[in-house]
């Protein structure tokens, strides 16, 4: 069994992604105004909200000591990440195609962190062998 604190690749891609998406989300997304601004919450900012909760998920689970249940409302919590997890990824496709004109930093960058927030999740599905994904 793995040390307790040592994180999964699938682990590391959801936290460095998860913080990119936060630090990149205060840079421009549209125009001169970032994810969190005027006409843009919350549509913008549910990337960010979601590469945080994945990550704050691992972090308290690996480093900070708490102990979680083991589910949450009957789901497991590989479930509940690869469900983010896919909606992150869809919504930053969504971005992907969406014609906003010229693509600023911050918005390419919670495209890439959407997209590597789904790779993530099932990387993380394949590391724990929940059966979910094959």
């Amino acid at each position: 069994m793995a040390d307790r604190h040592s994180l999964t690749p699938g682990e590391i891609v959801i936290m460095a992604a998860g913080g990119a998406m936060l630090v990149f989300s205060f840079l421009h997304f549209y125009g001169d105004r970032s994810a969190w601004g005027s006409h843009l919450f919350p549509v913008a900012t549910l990337l960010p909200i979601y590469g945080v909760v994945m990550a704050v998920q691992i972090a308290l689970s690996k480093f900070g000591g708490v102990e979680l249940p083991d589910s949450v409302v009957g789901f497991t919590w590989e479930q509940v990440q690869l469900a983010i997890g896919a909606m992150a990824g869809l919504m930053a496709i969504g971005w992907l195609l969406t014609d906003t004109g010229d693509k600023q930093i911050g918005e390419w960058f919670e495209i890439l962190g959407g997209i590597a927030l789904l790779v993530g999740a099932v990387l993380l599905q394949r590391e724990r062998n929940t059966g979910a994904i094959g």
